[in-house]
């Protein structure tokens, strides 16, 4: 192994072990012994040895050098913090609209704090300095009680709110440092104005890896297709920008290098020199450096180096989930791919009649290394997905087959139409008109394929998480066997075979009754199944469609790719947000909803989708028995549906087991249910509305006797749950479980 490779990534493991685990002083401490052991390995001659002083000290420096960045430059910054505090900073950042004001990051105490005003983006210009009495907190270290590191690993140490009146003193030119940021906002305004509103989104997202003008549903869809990677701008981009260069250079290697270098810089730096871009800038660096000084170019070597100055500039960036991702998706495609690649092309190659100039052939080679890489990128990508989003694409060596080309065309196309819209704003938008088409059809091939059952599993299911464990074992032993022959095919077919163990068991795993409420903050979500059949009550949260996602993620786990029905009891926001996310995701044989006003508007755009989606949709004017398997679910509608809070009632009944769920029912809707209804009995019962004092009466706790009352509640300023619910559930001596403290809650029977 190379010794470059060895001390970056012992520095790398340093810096992690100083950022997550150890204190300053036990730091020090680490170090010197390091360092003392590498006095004492200087005796010792081997190959061995050697390579265990350099991984010694990389570890030691970087234990020192992330000490001295913390002492020299994070903690003059923490003397800044405390509560109404006068800031006096540069703005740095283009202003992001927030819905108290606006977002900006300034310069401040020789680093960064990321500053959050009460003024609307139009007041805060690049170059601009603001005073402002605010907060100040430190996030090097973690913010409050949380241990988020995610500013710092960005490079900004403290966090400021705005507490007092606001000064904007404008500038009277931008500042050189500010240009690249100026032109990336510059370049964001030419793709909106020549892109079509349907791909102007990807268009930025592919260009400048801003995919804030993504919809949540292209994301998600991008995510489970596998391929959200074409749009955090790395080496594939940087690649492309220097064949861009050679071409226009005319392949004279020097010209290409002494332009292509700054370019490339101003490009970092118009992303902000985030890791994936930051890594890729310097490997294709020292790619174009290599041959006019005469020397090979080490793809290992140049990625070390890589790491070895992002953790230098700032080591807390060890912590940034782009950089982690980054490096492991470039080591795989350095170590794996090209045992894949051999494996894929091997016969073709062996072949003495095969022309090797022919189309077939070249074409199996470019279908042989995009497999290879995915592969490759995915296997070492896995975990760190896994852990971060919860998921696996399965789907992606095949949706990056049958879409990368076009969005390699569809980057270099994007790049002539933005220039152009500079120069020309027609003659950018005929581009920008072309390149829509790839964008549409690389969204239309991951559309499809995300709706292939298991394009993606999920960490959800215990099941999943043992074969991802048992994945890695076996690649690991794959790795330290030594005969070639049949080894990746037995490979592939126990990956196989473990995986749908894995789906087989996760289906299998849900007979009888069970009941999810779950964890989606102030709103309401709850599963409910009973033997093979299954129906959402209510899908919505404090998150919008991701809690459309997290639910039906969690049922894409167990094995249901479709439903008997989404019933919705009524159309608050915090009960309905997330259904157009879920029923994208699900197949949803049909759609129940109550037949009463909705001052919301989410009636008629849920309809709309419905109607557009073909999902039968059936309004509830009175009371409904539907068949549930072994028992039967009653749909009670309030007697009045035009009075505030009114909500379909959900009650489940299978032999003895009884659920109740009331929306957001009130009290006096509660005692009419009570009046009207023979309700039983009850196992369960979800509180209504949130636990808000109003629900949940007396009467109907003492008529159900419930063992169990479930509160789906998140931070709110309403008081849910309120005291006199509490009081009034355990004057009755059921148990209480809330979402707010117990997170998603599951019961089976």
């Amino acid at each position: 192994m190379r010794r470059l490779a060895i001390f970056s990534f012992s520095f790398a493991m340093a810096a992690a072990a100083y950022v997550w685990l150890l204190p300053p002083v036990w730091a020090i401490v680490t170090a010197g012994a390091l360092l003392a052991g590498i006095l004492v390995l200087r005796f010792f001659r081997t190959d061995n040895v050697k390579r265990v002083r350099i991984a010694a000290l990389g570890a030691a420096v970087g234990l020192l050098w992330s000490w001295g960045y913390e002492a020299l430059k994070l903690a003059p910054m923490r003397e800044l913090c405390g509560e109404y505090r006068t800031v006096s900073a540069q703005v740095c950042s283009v202003p992001v609209k927030t819905d108290y004001g606006c977002h900006v990051v300034v310069r401040l105490g020789g680093g960064r704090m990321a500053m959050y005003l009460n003024c609307p983006p139009e007041d805060v210009s690049l170059g601009d300095t603001v005073t402002v009495k605010a907060d100040v907190i430190d996030v090097s270290r973690g913010s409050g009680d949380e241990n988020n590191l995610y500013y710092q690993s960005n490079d900004i140490s403290l966090l400021g709110l705005q507490r007092g009146a606001l000064t904007v003193e404008k500038a009277e030119k931008t500042p050189l440092s500010c240009y690249p940021t100026l032109l990336t906002a510059k370049m964001k305004d030419r793709i909106d104005l020549v892109f079509p509103d349907d791909t102007a989104g990807f268009a930025k997202a592919i260009l400048t890896g801003d995919r804030s003008g993504l919809s949540f549903e292209a994301r998600n869809t991008l995510s489970v297709a596998g391929i959200t990677h074409v749009f955090a701008v790395s080496g594939m981009h940087v690649s492309l920008l220097v064949g861009i260069l050679m071409m226009l250079c005319r392949q004279r290697r020097r010209l290409a290098t002494i332009i292509s270098i700054p370019v490339l810089f101003f490009f970092a730096a118009m992303l902000g020199f985030g890791p994936s871009v930051t890594r890729a800038v310097i490997m294709n660096i020292v790619l174009l450096i290599a041959p006019l000084v005469r020397r090979e170019n080490d793809a290992p070597t140049s990625l070390s180096l890589a790491l070895l100055i992002l953790l230098a500039v700032n080591p807390w960036a060890i912590a940034n989930v782009s950089l982690q991702l980054s490096f492991s998706c470039m080591a795989g495609i350095l170590l794996l791919s090209p045992k894949i690649y051999h494996f894929l092309i091997k016969s073709a190659h062996d072949d003495p009649m095969r022309d090797k100039k022919g189309f077939l052939y070249r074409f199996r080679k470019h279908v042989s290394v995009i497999i290879a890489t995915s592969i490759a990128a995915t296997v070492f990508t896995a975990p760190l997905v896994a852990r971060i989003f919860g998921s696996v694409s399965l789907i992606g060596p095949l949706t990056n087959l049958l879409t990368l080309t076009a969005l390699s065309a569809a980057f270099s196309l994007s790049f002539f139409a933005a220039i152009a819209a500079f120069v020309c704003a027609p003659a950018g938008a005929a581009i920008a008109w072309l390149v829509s088409w790839l964008f549409r059809y690389a969204l239309w091939v991951s559309s499809l394929l995300a709706k292939i059952p298991y394009a993606a599993v999920y960490t959800d299911s215990g099941y999943v998480v043992a074969w991802l464990l048992t994945a890695y074992l076996m690649i690991f032993v794959f790795f330290l066997c030594r005969k070639e022959r049949y080894k990746l095919r037995l490979l592939l077919a126990a990956l196989l075979v473990t995986l749908i163990g894995a789906v087989f068991f996760s289906m299998h795993s849900s007979a009888g009754v069970t009941l999810k409420v779950f964890d989606v903050g102030q709103g309401q979500c709850i599963f409910l199944q009973n033997d093979r059949n299954a129906v959402m009550i209510d899908c919505g949260g404090d998150e919008d469609e991701y809690n459309g996602e997290q639910a039906a993620r969690a049922l894409l786990t167990r094995g249901y790719t479709g439903i008997d029905a989404l019933i919705l009891t009524h159309y608050d926001t915090d009960h309905v947000c997330g259904a157009l996310q879920f029923l994208s995701r699900v197949r949803v044989k049909q759609l129940i909803v109550p037949d009463f006003p909705d001052h919301t508007g989410n009636r008629e755009t849920i309809l709309r989708y419905a109607e557009q989606a073909g999902i039968p949709v059936l309004l509830v004017t009175q009371d409904l028995k539907l068949n549930f398997g072994s028992g039967m679910l009653y749909l009670y509608m309030p007697e009045d549906g035009n009075v505030k809070n009114a909500s379909l009632s959900a009650l489940m009944s299978d032999e003895e087991y009884d659920i109740l769920i009331t929306g957001d029912l009130d009290d006096a809707g509660e005692r009419m249910l009570l009046a009207t209804k023979d309700l039983p009995d009850l196992e369960v019962l979800i509180a209504g509305h949130h636990g808000s004092k109003h629900s949940t009466c007396a009467e109907l706790l003492r008529r159900t006797a419930p063992d169990t009352v479930i509160i789906s509640v998140g931070k709110n300023t309403y008081g849910h749950p309120a005291q006199e619910v509490l009081d009034r559930i355990a004057a009755i001596g059921a148990a209480v479980y809330r979402t707010d403290l117990d997170g998603t809650i599951t019961i089976t029977r």
